[in-house]
């Protein structure tokens, strides 16, 4: 199809059409016979809940005359045409992002084009140079001050973006650079939705349960949000001081009121304008920076008093012995399972073959427990139970045993605890039958296995995240918890919305919703980190 759009056409006219995306609402496909526009088609559970007249409402604010419908068009992807089969809406036509809200950068797998989304710029500026952008803070000024105009312009058309993040926001690099936004079906005119309102997991209003969502207030706050991440280079972070190193202290100031809780205390985006310009004025641009060389690489000269590490059995502070915790959350198990495993390891070590050698990764034993680097909390019911020592030839003893063993309890322990509670399920509309997906139940059937005994599975074993995962602990234990949503990160691998739910009975009380970033090992995905754990709905 080519020339006008009329604003209503059938599914059959489109012509030929190659899919080009899948979101949580539909699949995005591009018209061969007409470049120009792209074609959404909600899925099949989600068309009977199409408010067909908001969506024509959509469509007219686009196809009227003068220069704001132009303007609009200009910087977003905007409904254009309902689409019907068979007398049933089944989706829409919007314009094709244009190609300067793309961009080329260095993948883990290889440079790829990609859609600039400003997720990309929310990282640190090594981060940023590994990916081949260059964004120095004059770009983000002018990029922000960019949006807010655009915010502005939304809010004067009676439109309110509502779920503002940087999945739904794009970013081009242009002489000044422009933002341009995505899914913009989600939006909401006049105080009407297409679809129910949602919001992305970390771009949440303060109290979602007592605010009404997509309204001039919430995008306030989700601007100060922005720009608050933006230039501390922080994908998660709710505090303004974070930026304070690279933001002038007005803009800090106006960044902190917008992220007040009370929503009629938010400066609205156009009040930002006289301060951006002050600062873009004052932030001369800059050049890219050049990585540092890196060192020579080479064997490292032996001294007589080097020690060798092993690499598998690395040594780090072991946490305080944790007292006896309820049953209710495992620890009578858990207790009766390192008995268990006392007298099993002195049987087998009384019959112990000096030439077996010590556990390796590699051998009969998953590999995944390598990534168990600090002992386990021990409970206090095993009398003289102690932490591990050093021990001649390799062999680690344990004071308190009453025997030596080459059996690394370090190493046995993981495989005893017991992994209570732990059904993970599909939310609906995921594909729970893809490799990816049933990978990713397994990586979160661990991790809450963990959380659920006060030992997280973490890669990154930072104090920070540490804490988010005792946010989890201390409200469980969870009998059951449920992948909302999955999307592939810009280092390939997934990242998972999770709703952990303490009741399994659809209470929205206690439910805590978190993401968890996906890392892969010779084994699969495993947990490589998360964001703080927020309340939820119960799925």
């Amino acid at each position: 199809m080519t020339g006008p759009l009329p604003p209503e056409v059938s599914l059959s006219a489109l012509g030929p059409r190659t899919r080009i995306g899948t979101g949580g609402q539909g699949t995005v496909y591009a018209l061969t016979e007409d470049p120009r526009w792209v074609y959404k088609e909600y899925a099949t559970r989600f068309v009977d809940d199409v408010d067909v007249t908001t969506l024509n409402r959509f469509v007219r604010l686009a196809a009227a005359a003068g220069p704001d419908a132009e303007t609009l068009l200009g910087l977003a992807a905007w409904p254009t045409a309902i689409v019907r089969k068979e007398g049933v809406v089944r989706g829409f036509l919007m314009p094709r992002v244009p190609d300067r809200f793309r961009v080329r950068i260095q993948l883990p797998r290889g440079p790829d084009t990609v859609l600039a989304q400003v997720q990309y710029l929310l990282n640190s500026d090594d981060y940023l140079l590994d990916r081949g952008l260059h964004i120095d803070d004059r770009t983000r000024l002018e990029l922000l001050r960019d949006t807010g105009e655009a915010l502005t312009l939304l809010h004067r058309l009676g439109i309110c973006v509502g779920d503002l993040s940087p999945n739904n926001l794009l970013f081009s690099l242009d002489s000044r650079p422009r933002c341009y936004f995505i899914d913009c079906d989600a939006m909401r005119l006049d105080g009407d939705s297409v679809l129910a309102q949602a919001e992305t997991p970390e771009w949440h209003v303060p109290d979602a349960d007592a605010e009404e969502l997509a309204t001039p207030a919430t995008d306030a706050y989700k601007f100060g949000l922005l720009a608050v991440r933006l230039f501390a280079g922080d994908q998660q972070t709710r505090d303004p001081q974070a930026a304070r190193t690279r933001l002038d202290r007005q803009l800090v100031t106006l960044a902190a009121r917008s992220l007040d809780p009370a929503p009629h205390l938010r400066p609205a985006p156009q009040q930002w304008s006289d301060a951006l310009e002050r600062s873009i004025r004052r932030t001369p641009p800059t050049a890219p920076p050049q990585r540092a060389a890196a060192a020579p690489t080479g064997p490292e000269p032996t001294r007589p008093d080097a020690v060798r590490a092993d690499p598998v059995r690395r040594v780090v502070p072991a946490p305080a012995v944790v007292g006896p915790r309820q049953a209710g959350r495992g620890w009578a198990l858990l207790g009766a399972a390192l008995a268990a495993v006392a007298v099993v390891a002195g049987l087998l070590s009384a019959n112990d073959d000096t030439s077996n050698p010590p556990y390796r990764a590699g051998s009969g034993l998953p590999t995944g427990l390598v990534r168990q680097p600090s002992y386990p909390p021990l409970p206090t019911g095993i009398p003289g139970l102690t932490r591990p020592t050093g021990g001649p030839a390799g062999v680690t003893g344990y004071p308190g045993l009453p025997m030596p063993t080459r059996f690394d309890l370090e190493r046995i322990l993981p495989l005893t605890r017991p992994c209570i509670l732990s059904e993970v399920k599909v939310g609906p509309g995921l594909n729970r039958t893809s490799a990816r997906m049933k990978s990713s139940v397994a990586a979160v059937r661990g991790f809450l296995c963990g959380i659920n005994i006060d030992s997280p599975g973490l890669e990154d074993r930072s104090r920070t995240q540490f804490t988010r995962a005792a946010t989890l602990t201390k409200n469980g234990p969870f009998p059951v918890a449920t992948i909302i949503g999955i999307r592939t990160a810009t280092d390939g691998n997934p990242q998972v919305n999770v709703v952990f739910d303490p009741e399994g009975v659809g209470s929205s009380s206690g439910c805590w919703r978190s993401r968890l970033s996906l890392v892969t090992d010779d084994d699969g995905y495993g947990v490589g980190s998360l964001s703080a754990p927020v309340r939820s709905y119960c799925p």
